[in-house]
């Protein structure tokens, strides 16, 4: 086949081959073809210049392509270079207004998608390392969701409406809303730092370095299996930062 460019629709993506169906015309009649949509072919387009960053594709991309046949005569589509999707640009509008929507939880390749109910769009879902992992009941489920991002389309993520946090979270949020002082045990001493677990709340936090602690760790008040009291500085749904209580 010759270098020509056709363009055509992305119907269909199979996330778990990292594949895709692309819809085109060509002498009046409708056709598809399969392409590979990998990051390694995305990288490889960019080392030639073809595009400037990789792009995340999904349902509804118009691109360009050029066919090829491979080694067994089948015809595939190469050089798929993504042009826009009018999809992506009405979810966008209507976020902007109301950041709501419904979908479906997807796992591939053990990471979290969610597609959304009515155009079928996958996105990356970000659940938090203190949330409880997605039940194959709620996989099952449209789910509440809103998007991430919405400045940069091509990176938008989205994240849950409803929180399921594991128990010992929900506790250190008390106990930083109340600056309590908190037991934890050391887990670990090294260069960069003091680990620990919050002994109530059974979750790991770190103890960043500094004199008091490294002349602690000098006495051998500071060392493995050692209790040491901290308060709660900072939290957020993916960091627990911690010192140690005066």
């Amino acid at each position: 086949m010759s270098e020509k460019y056709f363009r055509g629709k992305i119907t269909f993506i199979n996330n778990d081959k990292q594949k895709a169906t692309i819809e085109y015309v060509t002498n009046n009649k409708i056709k598809t073809i399969q392409a590979v949509i990998d990051e390694k072919q995305q990288e490889k387009y960019v080392q030639l210049k073809l595009i400037k960053k990789a792009h995340r594709f999904l349902v509804g991309d118009n691109v360009k392509f050029i066919i090829k046949k491979s080694s067994n005569n089948v015809f595939f589509a190469d050089h798929v270079l993504y042009e826009f999707n009018n999809a992506l640009e009405v979810i966008v509008n209507k976020a902007q207004v109301s950041n709501k929507f419904l979908g479906y939880i997807k796992v591939v390749d053990d990471k979290y998608y969610i597609k959304e109910i009515d155009s079928y769009l996958f996105f990356p879902l970000t659940v938090s390392k203190f949330e409880i992992a997605p039940t194959e009941d709620e996989l099952a489920k449209p789910v509440s969701f809103k998007f991430i991002d919405l400045e940069k389309p091509e990176k938008m993520i989205a994240e849950l409406y409803n929180h399921q946090y594991l128990p010992g979270f929900l506790l250190a949020i008390k106990q930083h809303k109340k600056e309590e002082e908190v037991e934890s045990t050391v887990t670990k001493v090294s260069p960069y730092g003091v680990f620990v677990t919050l002994t109530a709340a059974q979750l790991p936090a770190k103890l960043p370095m500094n004199p008091i602690i490294e002349s602690k760790i000098a006495a051998g008040e500071i060392k493995e299996g050692a209790v040491v009291m901290v308060k709660i500085t900072h939290l957020t749904s993916d960091r627990i930062v911690i010192a140690l209580s005066a």
